[in-house]
């Protein structure tokens, strides 16, 4: 019954922004399809994407990878989580996947594999220029310069690092990350080193920041409307769908929710929706706040929720009490509704469970 709908023209429209930012012939834009394409389902998705004319992928797990490849998606995949463990490496390499190298662990067990199997593996060196996760350090290009000088099997085709804070306002770490990115490429062209792709701009870098682009970048979240920058004009993605399956009556003082969440303060008219928390509806992400001016803000705007009896509508429609795994119930009182009426309201795709079928309209 219940459904994600996709509106093709909304998509189309994104696609022509995030496309009128691209200023050479040559640039590469690499289609971030992870966490099932941002919501919007990995398969339909990326075949969507193909349709209009993108050629090169990339995900973040071998579950993701090999889902495409099984599907008959034969284009370009670049799997950004670096795997150090021979199992991995062996699969992937065998479903010809371009994989990313951040460390000589990796590096050396990509080398193993590859001369096994006698087979090229294509690479991009992830470096890490301030988000602490992978890549080689930007303050040492000793290794990266040892492990390309004695490569037999491996192309390094690309090298790319991320940002950690391009949605903040304040720009001067990107900056400093590009600085440090840039760097690294300028080091190792002294070397004789060079790459094809050089990509550091995820969505919002990319539309805030034109003087990064560099020659690739890789784009997922502007796809479903979210990415600031100036003038972004992206179109938001995501209908939920859902019926009205129940409509009752209920009295004053009524309970309505688990703990009894709501408490009627006058006879009213419900309606219940099929739907709930298990597949993402009234979920949001967690704003993790860790500076002391955030948690501050983080405290001012809890104490404001403290005075407000509800926050969550959809719609025009008051959510009574807290959402259920499998139900939600609203406020339907003096409004013209029926058993069976259909329901429509914006949601974040990638908060949608994977059950819950996308429709591409």
């Amino acid at each position: 019954m219940n459904e994600l709908i996709i509106e093709k023209k909304d998509l189309l429209h994104n696609i022509k922004e995030i496309k009128s930012r691209v200023k050479t012939n040559d640039y590469t834009l690499i289609a971030v399809v992870k966490g099932n394409a941002y919501g919007l389902g990995i398969l339909e998705f990326t075949k969507f994407l193909i349709e209009n004319g993108f050629n090169f992928f990339a995900v973040a797990s071998i579950d993701e990878a090999l889902t495409l490849r099984k599907n008959n998606i034969k284009e370009k995949i670049l799997l950004l989580t670096p795997y150090s463990d021979e199992k991995s490496i062996n699969l992937l390499i065998d479903n010809d996947i371009t994989l990313t190298i951040d460390s000589k662990e990796c590096f050396d067990m990509i080398e193993k594999v590859s001369k096994k199997l006698n087979k090229k593996v294509c690479t991009h060196i992830k470096i890490d220029t301030g988000l602490s996760r992978y890549g080689f350090d930007y303050k040492n290009i000793k290794p990266i310069i040892d492990i390309i000088s004695k490569s037999k099997n491996i192309e390094f085709e690309g090298i790319y690092s991320h940002f950690s804070n391009s949605l903040a306002s304040n720009s001067s770490f990107s900056n400093t990350q590009y600085s440090r990115f840039i760097k690294v490429i300028e080091q190792l062209k002294k070397e004789n080193i060079d790459f094809k792709l050089k990509h550091i701009c995820n969505s919002s870098g990319f539309f805030k920041y034109p003087n990064m682009h560099l020659n690739a970048a890789r784009i997922g979240s502007a796809f479903v409307g979210l990415a600031s920058g100036n003038n972004s004009n992206l179109k938001k993605i995501g209908m939920f769908h859902t019926k009205i399956v129940k409509i009752k009556n209920i009295n004053k003082n009524d309970y309505v929710g688990y703990a009894n969440s709501y408490k009627a303060k006058k006879n009213m008219i419900v309606g219940i929706l099929p739907t709930g928390y298990f597949e993402g509806i009234g979920l949001s992400l967690k704003d993790q706040r860790f500076k002391f001016l955030s948690k501050l803000k983080r405290i001012v705007l809890d104490f404001k929720y403290l005075f407000k009896s509800d926050t969550f509508y959809i719609n025009d429609l008051k959510v009574l009490g807290q959402v259920g795994m499998h139900d939600v119930v609203i406020d339907i009182t003096n409004k013209n509704y029926s058993e069976n009426d259909d329901i429509y309201f914006y949601v974040r795709p990638v908060l949608i469970d994977s059950s819950v079928k996308r429709v591409y309209k």
